[in-house]
């Protein structure tokens, strides 16, 4: 697992952790003598930077000390109710942070690189099925070149050769500029017993760059003994 994996993981935790902390800040701000405008501050500051601001927050309580407001009674009408000012105010905030939090997730669990990012995770503990899901799920925010091949390599490695073989289709169609991706139709093509159009890929193949560069492909040699025994069964019949 990599770092930012890690962190992806414990992200939820922790800003549930600051929003906590900053709350209460908050409530022990108030109940300090601070203003609701300096409370406030004090709790989205903590919220933002909980390991640098709350232990700066405690310096200043040390340095200062505020004696507690008073409840305040608020008179509506014939009816008196007394209101503390350190519940409403922290319950509004808290549960307008809490609020900002699960819509904050909510986009980023639903956002195109998490749904890569998941694919990849699955791809690496071998379930082919949610890996083909994930990429399916991304492909139906933004349509992707480089992310309809990897589609098809997992409908490839899972026996979908007719679904594998559009994937590759499609991401070549999008520009995709990897060199193997014709191999890769072709391999399709072969397994599907097409092997007329199998043949056209393999000679696109052996015309790209990876086989007429230095470091040959080693698919290159494949390409050219399919080539080869294809003109051979035509001449024989």
């Amino acid at each position: 697992m990599s770092a930012g994996e890690f962190f992806d993981l414990v992200r939820p935790a922790f800003l549930i952790f600051s929003a906590l902390l900053s709350i209460f800040v908050l409530v022990n701000a108030q109940r300090n003598g601070f203003r609701a405008p300096s409370s406030v501050v004090w709790a989205l500051a903590t919220f933002f930077l909980p390991l640098v601001t709350f232990p700066l927050y405690l310096l200043v309580r040390v340095s200062t000390r505020h004696k507690p407001p008073q409840n305040r009674k608020i008179q509506s009408g014939s009816t008196v109710r007394v209101v503390s000012e350190s519940f409403v105010l922290p319950f509004l905030y808290g549960t307008a942070l809490f609020a900002l939090i699960a819509v904050s997730q909510y986009r980023d669990y639903n956002a195109i690189d998490a749904y890569l990012a998941r694919a990849r995770q699955a791809r690496l503990a071998g379930d082919r099925l949610r890996a083909i899901a994930e990429y399916r799920a991304a492909l139906a925010i933004e349509d992707d070149a480089h992310t309809h091949k990897l589609l098809g390599i997992e409908l490839e490695d899972s026996g979908d050769w007719s679904a594998a073989l559009a994937e590759f289709r499609l991401s070549e169609r999008g520009g995709d500029l990897d060199p193997v991706l014709p191999f890769r139709i072709g391999v399709l093509l072969y397994q599907l017993n097409q092997l007329n159009q199998a043949e056209v890929e393999y000679k696109r193949f052996l015309n790209s760059e990876a086989c007429s560069s230095v470091l040959r492909d080693r698919r290159c040699d494949v390409a050219a003994e399919r080539i080869t025994a294809a003109l051979t069964n035509s001449r024989s019949q």
